[in-house]
């Protein structure tokens, strides 16, 4: 399972539910200490891969993808988790905190989804993950 924004919160508590389900984890997220206690918690490089990642950069989400496949030779589930939100009002963060918002919400999932949606693909069961 791949979890992106995977060093805290939503993100965390899914990994230790994957890993406790069974599931072998790559989490992605920008702080790496956060990411790398978690993955030790959850059992280490048997387990759980720490890798940082900005969903906002192709190059980033495709080496996160990249190191699953090479650790764990398939990725069965994909979480885009990583995101953030904004104050209440449309006068209260600046243009850039938007910005960055959106980037991360939006063009993060979506590359999320580009990255691994082909490793994902099982032409002999026509199904998508």
């Amino acid at each position: 399972m791949l979890v992106t924004g995977g060093s805290t919160g939503i993100g965390a508590a899914t990994a230790r539910q994957a890993v406790e389900a069974g599931f072998r984890v790559v989490l992605g997220a920008r702080g790496e200490e956060p990411l790398e206690r978690l993955a030790a918690e959850l059992g280490g490089r048997e387990h759980a891969i720490a890798r940082r990642c900005d969903v906002t950069a192709w190059e980033d989400v495709q080496a996160l993808s990249a190191t699953a496949l090479d650790r764990f030779g398939r990725i069965d589930v994909v979480f885009a988790n990583a995101g953030f939100g904004a104050s209440r009002g449309f006068l209260e963060d600046t243009v850039e905190h938007w910005r960055s918002m959106v980037l991360t919400n939006v063009l993060g999932v979506a590359l999320t989804i580009r990255a691994t949606l082909p490793t994902c693909w099982s032409e002999a069961a026509a199904t998508l993950c």
